[in-house]
């Protein structure tokens, strides 16, 4: 699994570089949200700028992530997200859990 982290000032942006975000990857991915996440004090947001399918362990681990931020009081930001995985998030209600931009 690959990705990028970029730390700013305001804000951390964790760039998936993966096409699919699915059950092959989630549990890798789930344990670095969790220790760069313990470590930011600023802005988290997820760029699913590559990511063309999603499934049901993915979203598992995004709601894993939100719920780490909503316990620091802050909202977890999705950008880029492909039109299937938001109409996917949809179907799911859970575009009203996550700020997609």
């Amino acid at each position: 699994m690959k990705f990028e982290i970029d730390k700013q000032e305001d804000k951390t942006i964790f760039k998936l570089e993966a096409k699919s975000l699915d059950q092959s990857i989630a549990a890798q991915l789930k344990t670095e949200l969790v220790f760069l996440q313990k470590e930011i004090t600023n802005q988290f947001i997820i760029d699913l700028k590559d990511v063309t399918k999603c499934d049901s362990s993915g979203l598992s681990v995004l709601l894993f992530s939100e719920r780490i931020e909503r316990d620091k009081n802050r909202k977890l930001m999705l950008i880029n997200v492909n039109k299937n995985v938001e109409e996917l998030m949809k179907i799911a209600r859970l575009d009203r859990v996550f700020e997609i931009k």
